[in-house]
């Protein structure tokens, strides 16, 4: 037969004794065991509820009450019946006289002693009670509030003229003071100062409201510009030319510091001085200054090097070890006095021109005695359409040059023909590419002459006659001589890779050489006077290892070639190659990225050429001016062109 024990269910008391309350928790476990939880919370004053215990609060202490002897339970008695009169009552169903013979259970009370820390833990909590109450006053200023009116100018603010709403009230400044909610009838609430100089408004006392601090609106701002300084001035005299040497020019200016710097002007037209140097150009009047002085690096203290002008890639540019450090002046001081000469002007019918398109003196500096002159003039010019074997004739023998150009672009047209210059023809031999619309075959005949003296009036004396009858339209030309010159390629050297923008005197060492090598001693590379130029070129090989492109540092990409073949890229202009690589110098072993670098010089001289026209409205037809490289090789320079 099974036996079942049913459990009873928890329950829980709660004695409340004023606010002190005392809980409880009780369950039955599975092997008859009760366990209870107890919860036992003061009063307020220190006492425990049931009379528990009690709580010091100034000492810190509980005393709890944790065994307790006078606690009962309900209890269950189940007696068994007598067996003999169980027998009577199932076999004949007589009850027994004897009202004691069977019982069944019942219920009772018992006294029960119990034990509240057996196998368990007490738990305390409590709450840190404030301190004795303490009255305290103290008086809080805020910091001023700093507002930057102009953050995005260095320029000074006009006073009264500010006026800004900051968290929905106005304020607007008078006499460097800001003032709040001032108006034509009041006097306003001065609220903070404003610093017109650096922009700063700073505020002792303001209203919250709007938004908080960041509501900001500026309604009205004016600035001016303050005192200026400079380091540098370029600017022209009234007069001129002046008298070179001392005298001829004096400058002052006073510094920031209030010290007066006084120029000194020699000859050549120098300027020194404490803390300036510069130029004076006696012939236009132009002056350039500089204020400052070279310093050692060396001396300079960090301070120094945080300031702007300092640049560590400054330092040796001009003087070694040095760096330049401007001294600023007030341009407003600058005082000078110029001694000017004055000259009666050309004869207008001598020098073809208004004289009021010269300088003060009349004179250009255009041709000077020793100087080589050019007087030539042009033939032909007229438009026909050629056919092949036709011969030319300008109708002029010893021609200095002859060319042939498109009738209708003007573009010069380098093959397909043959000058005889001696004879003063032109002989078509292949029209292949020629235009439809015709050329123009030129032809010029000049002499070249030194000159001998210019005159005020505009005449030039030679030292030798002319020659030649030159009509009327022939010009007189100024010619530069360079000497002898050629065309001749000066570096050629390989690198392992390049970036494609940086050129180098020589090999980058952070790149090293290619693992091959261009055989130029054996074979080089070959220019020619007349298509070759002042250029450094690149050779970058594309992937393939065989295929480069020709890369100059001031044309870029220009052309395309291989390793298989020479390579020739056409200089249009000239009509000849830049240059030629020969096929047989390349080898092998060239990888994607390898570079050759290949730095060539041109025959032909560079020139500067500078234009100064005078303001005003133009008062005839436009001119023009022509610049012709020329070159003659083992001939008389009046009679051919190479």
């Amino acid at each position: 037969m099974a036996i079942r024990y049913v459990q009873r269910p928890f329950t829980i008391k709660t004695t409340n004794g004023n606010s002190a309350t005392d809980s409880e928790e009780t369950g039955t476990t599975a092997d008859g065991r009760i366990v209870a939880s107890r919860t036992v919370t003061d009063d307020g004053a220190g006492g425990l509820a049931n009379g528990m215990g009690s709580v010091n609060y100034v000492g810190k202490t509980v005393s709890l009450k944790v065994v307790s002897f006078d606690r009962s339970t309900s209890a269950y008695k189940s007696d068994y019946d007598d067996a003999k009169e169980f027998e009577r009552t199932v076999t004949d169903g007589e009850a027994s006289s004897n009202t004691n013979a069977r019982k069944g259970g019942e219920y009772s009370t018992a006294s029960v002693g119990e034990e509240m820390l057996a196998a368990s833990s007490v738990v305390a909590r409590y709450r840190v009670g404030a301190s004795a109450p303490a009255a305290r006053s103290q008086a809080l200023e805020m910091p001023p509030m700093a507002i930057d009116l102009a953050p995005y100018t260095t320029d000074s603010i006009v006073p009264g003229s500010v006026l800004f709403r900051w968290m929905g009230q106005l304020y607007s400044d008078f006499e460097g003071v800001i003032y709040r909610d001032r108006t034509d009838l009041s006097a306003g609430i001065a609220s903070g100062r404003v610093d017109y100089a650096s922009g700063i408004a700073t505020m002792t006392d303001w209203v919250v409201g709007g938004t908080g601090p960041t509501d900001f609106q500026l309604l009205s701002l004016w600035t001016q510009k303050g005192q200026w300084s400079t380091a540098s001035l370029f600017f022209a005299t009234d007069m001129a030319p002046l008298r070179p040497g001392p005298g001829g020019f004096v400058l002052s200016v006073v510094d920031l510091r209030g010290d007066t710097l006084t120029a000194n002007v020699d000859n050549q037209g120098n300027i020194t001085g404490a803390h300036m140097r510069g130029k004076v150009e006696f012939s236009r009047g132009g002056v350039e200054l500089q204020f400052g002085d070279f310093v050692l690096d060396s001396d300079l203290t960090a301070a120094d090097k945080a300031e702007w002008w300092y640049s560590a890639a400054d330092v040796g540019a001009v003087q070694a070890g040095k760096i330049w450090r401007p001294w600023p002046v007030d341009p407003t001081t600058l005082r000078y006095s110029a001694v000017s000469f004055i000259y009666l002007p050309v004869d207008i019918s001598l020098m073809g021109l208004d004289p009021a398109a010269l300088p003060a003196d009349g004179r250009v500096a255009y041709a000077r005695p020793g100087d080589l002159c050019v007087i030539g003039v042009m033939h032909g010019g007229v438009a026909f359409v050629p056919t092949v074997g036709q011969v030319y004739s300008l109708g002029v023998e010893r021609l200095s040059f002859a060319q042939v150009i498109d009738a209708t672009t003007q573009a010069e047209i380098f093959t397909g023909y043959t000058a005889d210059l001696d004879a003063g023809t032109v002989t078509f031999t292949d029209l292949t590419g020629y235009p439809s619309g015709g050329v123009k075959v030129l032809g010029r005949t000049e002499v070249y002459r030194q000159i001998a003296e210019v005159r005020i009036d505009g005449r030039v004396r030679l030292t030798q006659p002319v020659g030649y009858a030159f009509p009327m339209g022939a010009v007189f030309s100024t010619a530069l001589r360079f000497g002898d010159r050629f065309a001749r390629v000066s570096r050629v050297y390989d690198q392992a890779s390049w970036n494609g923008t940086t050129w180098y005197d020589g090999v980058d060492p952070s790149k090293g050489e290619a693992l091959a090598t261009f055989a130029n001693g054996q074979h080089p590379v070959v220019v020619t006077n007349r298509g070759a130029i002042t250029e450094r070129w690149a050779l970058r090989f594309r992937s393939d290892g065989q295929t480069f492109d020709l890369i100059g540092q001031h044309l870029g990409q220009i052309a395309s070639g291989t390793i298989n073949a020479d390579f020739s890229p056409t200089h249009i202009a000239a009509g000849a190659p830049y240059m030629t690589v020969p096929s047989a110098g390349w080898g092998s072993g060239w990888v994607s990225g390898n570079v050759l670098f290949i730095d060539t010089i041109g025959a032909e001289a560079p020139i500067d050429c500078v234009r100064c026209t005078q303001p005003g409205s133009p008062a005839g037809i436009d001119d023009s001016a022509w610049l012709v490289q020329r070159g003659d090789v083992a001939r008389d320079p009046g009679s051919s062109f190479d």
